[in-house]
């Protein structure tokens, strides 16, 4: 068994003597088979499912330096909330994790005439879970975001003329007393599980707290993608983004919206599927204007 157990390991690139403990703890749960689960947008990172006589577990090995910090938040969210968080067994290395493997799909895998559905569900899971920390002190992430900002602005020039998507200190002002709640801080399309409920995996320890960005992330991913990649189905695409929004209060909403024009912003990087890059530069020049409505301002800009 330990030279079946170390091959199928070592078919996917995984030195099992880096991880001892990881092999040791594997091992005694009897594994029958291993397989390699696929990242949409970190395929730099290892992810194996294993699955065991009694359960499966996901052993998550951490190669890319976007991922900086991960297991940390990982940690952090499973204590917070630990309903819709996969439960970790083992960290080793600091690069190297072993979590439950929780069973579901993705927003891209959802069925055309369930999507709306499903992400209403999200938004009610995640006020719910969010909602156990209304209470926590306020923190002042305004300059934080501003600087965010400025390097996406930075990255993306290529994409605005001179002048163009120039944001003042105005615009900042709704970050200066956020309640510091833990956030995942990567909330994208491939992050939230479906399964009867939701699940949520993959977060990132990056900058801040702000559960409105998560939002805002959540939204913004699966708005645009579900334009971009299924048909540029422009009313399902702002069924799916207000049946999520419709959970969340007006003063979290005021900062998702700025969160869903930064998305935009960040998504001018990579490649879309059937969309000219200039839809996500108007979407993103309109909602990071401050006080946007959001619904009528994806609307107007799709």
């Amino acid at each position: 068994m330990i030279g079946k157990l170390w091959n199928n390991f070592g078919l996917y690139g995984f030195d099992m003597k880096k991880f001892p403990r990881t092999y040791g703890f594997l091992e005694s749960q009897s594994v029958i088979s291993v397989e390699q689960i696929p990242s949409r947008w970190r395929n730099s990172n290892l992810i194996l499912k294993t699955s065991c006589s009694f359960q499966a577990y996901v052993v998550k090995k951490i190669n890319d330096p976007n991922s900086d910090g991960e297991i940390d938040r990982a940690v952090l969210m499973k204590k917070s909330y630990p309903e819709i968080t996969p439960a970790i067994y083992l960290i080793e290395g600091g690069c190297c994790y072993t979590m439950k493997f929780v069973p579901g799909i993705s927003f891209f895998n959802l069925r055309k005439e369930e999507r709306v559905e499903k992400i209403g569900l999200a938004g009610k899971k995640l006020k719910e879970a969010y909602t156990l920390g209304e209470k926590a002190a306020s923190v002042d992430i305004s300059d934080k975001v501003r600087q965010g900002f400025l390097r996406y602005r930075e990255s993306r020039k290529e994409y605005f003329e001179e002048q163009e998507l120039r944001l003042g200190e105005e615009d900042f002002e709704i970050f200066k007393n956020v309640p510091d709640i833990p956030s995942h801080n990567d909330l994208n399309a491939e992050n939230v599980l479906y399964n009867g409920s939701i699940s949520i995996i993959d977060p990132s320890n990056e900058g801040y707290n702000d559960i409105a960005r998560d939002i805002g992330r959540y939204c913004a991913s699966c708005f645009f993608n579900n334009y971009d990649c299924f048909g540029n189905q422009k009313r399902q695409s702002l069924e799916i983004a207000e049946a999520f929004l419709k959970n969340f209060d007006k003063i979290t909403l005021e900062r998702a919206s700025y969160y869903i024009g930064e998305s935009f912003l960040s998504f001018l990087r990579f490649k879309t599927v059937t969309c000219d890059k200039s839809v996500l530069k108007r979407l993103a020049t309109a909602m990071l204007r401050k006080h946007s409505d959001i619904m009528e301002t994806l609307e107007e800009r799709l």
